[in-house]
């Protein structure tokens, strides 16, 4: 699990580094997003299901993982408290990552280019990556606590069953 995250921040960085050229087909195929024969007619249909990556955040939605924990009023409230003065961090960083991988794309395409140059701005991207994580998992646990003994029971049991 270590490693997949520690690979995670350079995955932007390695599929930029290899672009598409203009007499290559497409390496995924375009799909329309209104395209009536996969996802139906609208007003039932028309775009594809999928509700985890629109634009912006809504605090208002909890951590998937506490699904299911019946929490009550305050506990999702607190919870909700504690995921929006996270999110503006978590957000800086990730904005962070993205140019440090549009600054590895840059020098990849450059005559300026050089390992050490590469390396340093790697490392700046594993940092950021380390302190996300760490805060990723400050707040998991700061939820965590915040749960009865119960709950937490119930979440421990469902997570090792993921681990399975």
């Amino acid at each position: 699990m270590r490693k997949l995250l520690l690979i995670l921040p350079l995955l932007p960085a390695i599929a930029l580094a290899n672009p598409q050229m203009p007499d290559e087909p497409p390496l995924l195929p375009e799909i329309s997003l209104a395209d009536p024969q996969m996802y139906g007619e609208p007003p039932f249909g028309g775009m594809p299901p999928s509700k985890h990556h629109r634009s912006g955040h809504n605090e208002d939605h909890l951590p998937g993982f506490l699904h299911q924990l019946d929490l009550g009023e305050t506990q999702q409230s607190e919870i909700k408290a504690l995921v929006k003065a996270h999110r503006a961090e978590l957000d800086a960083k990730l904005k962070n990552a993205i140019s440090i991988g549009k600054e590895i794309h840059q020098l990849s395409f450059s005559n300026d280019y050089s390992d050490d140059k590469i390396q340093a701005l790697l490392d700046k991207a594993d940092a950021i990556h380390k302190e996300t994580a760490l805060q990723k998992a400050r707040l998991d646990n700061a939820i965590f606590k915040l749960l009865t003994k119960e709950q937490q029971e119930k979440l421990q049991s469902k997570m090792a069953h993921f681990e399975d």
